[in-house]
Parts: C-alpha cells; structure tokens; sequence
C-alpha cells in the first residue's frame, strides 16, 4: 500500500480552485492511474485527517522530528519512499512494483495529467471562497477506488 501524508491543503487533495498546484494535479492522476491498476493506495492530509497520521508511526515520527514543513511524505509498506516532494508517475510505479501507464492513459481528479480544464477542477461549480471546490464535489482517492 502507498499512503501520502500531505500538510494542510486547502482541500483533499489539494486540487481545487481555478489556479491549483500543477504537482498536485500530476501526482493525483499519477497516483489514481496506479489506483486503477489495482494498487492499494490512501492520502490523508494534516488538516483533514490528523488520525491517519496519528494511526501511522512512520507518519507520527516524521512529523515529531522533520514536522509539516517536511510533507509531504511517501509511505509504501511502512517504509518511507519519499520526502518533501511528489513521486514522479515512473517512481510511483517502481514503488509499487507495476508498469506505469501511459502518459495519454492517465487521467486525474480534473479530467487531465497535464492541465486543468478552463473552468477549474470545480467543473461548473463554483469555488468557496478559499478558492476550494464545495462541500459536494469529490476529492479523496482511498483503498483502490477514486471518488
């Protein structure tokens, strides 16, 4: 299993809002690409679910002695695989010891690996305003499924 711990974000998984983090919205399709291929993986972010990290050793260690500053940090098979960065599509699939997809196979929270549509990752919804999608659009990729 790939577990993210990731800092706070202003949603899960931080692709939200009409400008978000190019890195996240990679990461997120590269880590739901490896999702359909049966990987189990989980993400869980400080401020939206501080039990995961308090239910991780690894993840309450690292934040003991490196702190938030040093998320996100990359867990597979309770061992730490990376820190501070977002695994590339290649990495991510070494780790888990499958193929990685195809860069055009690939498809994320907002439709697309390498750009975000026009009107956002909130499609017609509008953001809050923190620039976060609504309570209503999906953002959590867990165990094998992408919601």
């Amino acid at each position: 299993m790939i577990q993210v711990f990731e800092g706070p974000l202003c949603c899960n998984p931080g692709v939200c809002g009409p400008n978000p983090d190019q890195a996240l919205v990679d990461f997120t399709a590269d880590l739901g690409g490896l999702i359909r291929q049966g990987v189990s993986g989980r993400r869980a972010t400080l401020g939206q679910d501080p039990a995961a990290f308090a239910d991780s050793a690894v993840a309450r260690a690292f934040v003991q002695k490196v702190g938030a500053s040093g998320l996100p940090l990359v867990v597979a098979d309770d061992v730490t695989v990376a820190t501070g960065r977002y695994p590339s599509r290649a990495e991510l699939a070494r780790i888990a010891g499958v193929e990685a997809p195809a860069e055009d196979s690939v498809t994320g929270y907002c439709g697309s690996s390498t750009a975000v549509p026009a009107a956002g990752c909130c499609g017609n919804e509008p953001a809050t305003s923190s620039g976060c999608c609504g309570p209503t659009q999906p953002v959590t990729i867990q165990s094998g499924s992408q919601a």
